[in-house]
C-alpha cells in the first residue's frame, strides 16, 4: 500500500492521479478503475494520419505499469473486457495526438491503447455515435482550427455495473479552440442509455459495426458530421458539465453555444483565458478546482 500511495502522490480528493502521455494527459480515479477525463493538445497541419486512416483491425491494450503494484492494477484489464460485450471506448482518440516528428506519432498513438485512456462503451455507441463527435472535432483540427485543446470524460451519476465493468452512461467533449485571435469552445454531452438494448441483442463483433464507418475525413465532415441528428442534440452550455462533473474550466465566457440553458454560469478563481501552448498543459491541470466526482454511486 505504501508503494501505491507514493505513486499516486498529488492525488485529489477521490483519489486521482494525473497521468501524463505524448501530447496527453489523464486524470486518472483508482477507486472507479477509470479515468475522470483527459485532455490532449492536437495540431492538425502535422497531423495526416488523423485524415487519411486505414480501417481498423484488431486493437491490443496495455496497463500503465505506472499504477500497478502487485495483483493490484487499479485499472481495467483485458480479463474485465473479454466476455463483457462492451467496447473499449477511447477519451483521447488514437489519431488525435499524432503529430510532431514520425517517432512522436507512433509514441503518441501507441499511449492512446492504455486501459486508463479508455471507459467501457456500447459498442453501437462507440463505433458509431461517439465516433461521429471524434470524426468532427478531427475534422475541425485538421481543416479549420489547426491548434485545438480536446477534453473528454464520463459522467458518473447515472453508472451502472454491466458484467463486471463500472459502465458509465453518459460522456462529453469540450472542445477549444482560437478565432479570429479570440478563445472559444464548444461542449457536447453524449448518452449510451439509448443503446442498452442495443448492448443485449447485439450480434456478430464490433468490426462488423464499424464496417460502416468511413475513416478518411474531408474539409465537408466539419458542416456533415455536425448536423448529424447525435451531434446537434448533444451540444451545450459547457457550464451544465461543469454542474455534472465537478470540474471548472474557466471557459464560460468563450462558450460558442448559441441555445439556451437553465443552468447559470459560474466563476472561477484561475479562468483558461487562452489556448494552452502545449508545454504549459501540465501545469494548466493543476489549477481546476475538484468536485465530487462520483455522486449517486
Amino acid at each position: 500500500m505504501d508503494k501505491v500511495a507514493s505513486v499516486l502522490k498529488n492525488a485529489g480528493p477521490n483519489g486521482d492521479k494525473v497521468l501524463d502521455y505524448t501530447h496527453f494527459s489523464v486524470s486518472f480515479n483508482k477507486d472507479a478503475r477509470l479515468p475522470f477525463f483527459s485532455a490532449v493538445n492536437m495540431y492538425g497541419k502535422t497531423n495526416l494520419l488523423g485524415m487519411v486512416h486505414d480501417e481498423r483491425g484488431s486493437d491490443s491494450w496495455y496497463a500503465d505499469e505506472r499504477i500497478i503494484t502487485g495483483e493490484n492494477t487499479l485499472q481495467y484489464g483485458n480479463a474485465d473486457y473479454l466476455h463483457s460485450g462492451l467496447a473499449k471506448g477511447h477519451l483521447v482518440r488514437y489519431y488525435d495526438p499524432a503529430w510532431g516528428t514520425a517517432e512522436e506519432q507512433k509514441i503518441a498513438i501507441g499511449d492512446t491503447f492504455h486501459y486508463t485512456n479508455c471507459c467501457p462503451q456500447i459498442p453501437y455507441f462507440n463505433g458509431i455515435v461517439w465516433n461521429y463527435l471524434e470524426d468532427y472535432c478531427a475534422a475541425r483540427n485538421i481543416f479549420q482550427d489547426n491548434k485545438i485543446t480536446l477534453f473528454s470524460g464520463p459522467i458518473f451519476n447515472k453508472a451502472q455495473y454491466i458484467n463486471g465493468l463500472l459502465v458509465p452512461m453518459n460522456f462529453w467533449k469540450i472542445l477549444v479552440f482560437e478565432n479570429a485571435g479570440n478563445l472559444k469552445a464548444l461542449g457536447f454531452l453524449m448518452s449510451q442509455e439509448p443503446y442498452l438494448d442495443n448492448l443485449k441483442t447485439q450480434k456478430g463483433p464490433l468490426l462488423e459495426i464499424l464496417k460502416t464507418v468511413k475513416p478518411t475525413l474531408t474539409r465537408a465532415a466539419i458542416e456533415r458530421l455536425f448536423q448529424k441528428k447525435e451531434l446537434l442534440a448533444a451540444q451545450i452550455k459547457i457550464s451544465l458539465i461543469e454542474e455534472k462533473t465537478g470540474l471548472r474550466f474557466g471557459l464560460n465566457d468563450a462558450d460558442d453555444y448559441k441555445g439556451k440553458s437553465q443552468y447559470a454560469a459560474r466563476t472561477i478563481n484561475k479562468p483558461l483565458n487562452r489556448v494552452l501552448k502545449f508545454e504549459e498543459f501540465r501545469q494548466q491541470m493543476d489549477t481546476f478546482e475538484w468536485g465530487t466526482f462520483l455522486r449517486g454511486l
